[in-house]
């Protein structure tokens, strides 16, 4: 009786410690699938954040004034594809250039303005891009000095354009990047000439999860 009695004894605190590990481990498993849980509806969020941020993209993909790149979700002023609006070797915009540049850079900053006050938690990164033609027979090279230099000091001079007449990108919110890629690139247009041009690209910055 008294090896059975101890039998009992030991079988009830094994149960007990069984029973105790298996709560442990619901526990665990319960704050791990919440955790899971709260991550799948924060990512679901940013998911519906980003895709109603590209249906309030589709008013500048279409506007008359732009040209929408969408392999590279880049825009080009319309009215000034395929024109050298600098003077020769320069990064000077020639005089009658000059107003289209303006209502290109106003209707850019409208766009940020809405897009900012629709989606006050986002960040944005605007990139003006300068964009260089290479010559009939294509002997520059792409990876030239002189044409990633001399692009970047064209685009400069459009933002420092718009900067000239009040258009201001530098909020809060936006930061601006100033680049050249010279003779090189994605979404060059088959016509050489025509990349003779600076393109804008506006890209949304999703903020980290906090889970």
């Amino acid at each position: 009786m008294k090896k059975s009695g101890f039998f009992w004894v030991s079988y009830a605190d094994l149960m007990t410690s069984l029973f105790f590990i298996m709560l442990v481990l619901y526990v665990i498993t319960l704050t791990i699938l919440q955790g899971e849980m709260g991550k799948i509806i924060a990512q679901n969020e940013q998911l519906k954040k980003i895709t109603q941020i590209e249906e309030q993209f589709r008013p500048l993909q279409k506007d008359a004034s732009f040209h929408y790149l969408e392999n590279c979700n880049k825009y080009v002023a319309k009215d000034l594809i395929g024109i050298e609006i600098f003077e020769s070797n320069e990064s000077i915009i020639k005089q009658k250039y000059i107003e289209n540049t303006i209502i290109v850079g106003k209707k850019v900053e409208t766009f940020l303005n809405a897009l900012i006050a629709e989606n006050n938690d986002f960040k944005y990164l605007l990139i003006i891009e300068g964009n260089m033609a290479n010559t009939w027979d294509m002997k520059l090279n792409k990876d030239s000095a002189y044409g990633y230099k001399k692009s970047y000091e064209r685009a400069l001079a459009v933002y420092n354009l718009w900067l000239k007449n009040s258009i201001t990108f530098r909020k809060e919110n936006i930061e601006v990047l100033i680049t050249g890629s010279g003779f090189n690139g994605l979404c060059r247009d088959e016509i050489e000439d025509n990349n003779k041009r600076f393109s804008i690209q506006i890209l949304p910055k999703v903020s980290k999860i906090d889970y």
